[in-house]
């Protein structure tokens, strides 16, 4: 990793990475909140959406986090302390892991609940059958690290409104793109 960037800055790859992840996210948020309120006989194709929109979340950040190891590490904006910066960033690095393995658990727990997992309108080969044994624990760790990705959100939220409000550090940069 080089230092080339300028302060508070990131390079483009990173940006598009990021926009790209929160726009997926955000649809797959969406479908989230939409998918227990739909009676069972309808749920199929929102199903379908949420394993998908899971796996390009995945493939997504497979590439951020390679993209983290890779690609040029941002520096702190004026003004803000590195320490507080690499919070920030500690922040984001747990809620990419936490992303990571909620795709890793999340065909588990539908090949046990149901027997299939949606992908871009087909489905795939059943790795399991359905499995009540294997259900119970994977949908809990499902949930739980759903909740959990909620709350770091909304920390790193409060941790960067905390940053504006102590460092000037800005507001845009709690979005994707270049500032960070």
């Amino acid at each position: 990793m080089t230092n080339s960037l300028q302060a508070g800055r990131q390079d483009r790859t990173a940006t598009l990475l990021g926009w790209l992840l929160f726009i997926s996210f955000a649809a797959l948020m969406a479908n989230i909140i939409v998918l227990p309120r739909t009676a069972l006989d309808q749920r199929a194709p929102l199903q379908m959406l949420h394993d998908t929109l899971g796996f390009v979340v995945f493939a997504l950040v497979l590439a951020r986090l390679y993209w983290w190891l890779r690609g040029p590490k941002p520096q702190p904006p004026a003004g803000l302390p590195p320490a507080s910066f690499n919070f920030n960033r500690a922040i984001l690095l747990a809620l990419l892991l936490t992303f990571a393995a909620e795709a890793i658990i999340g065909p588990f727990y539908a090949w046990s609940e149901r027997g299939n997992v949606g992908f871009f309108g087909a489905y795939l080969p059943d790795l399991m059958q359905p499995s009540e044994g294997v259900r119970v624990p994977m949908g809990y760790l499902h949930s739980t690290l759903g909740f959990y990705y909620l709350m770091l959100i909304t920390i790193w939220l409060c941790f960067g409104l905390y940053q504006h409000v102590r460092y000037r550090a800005g507001l845009r940069r709690l979005f994707p793109g270049a500032a960070v």
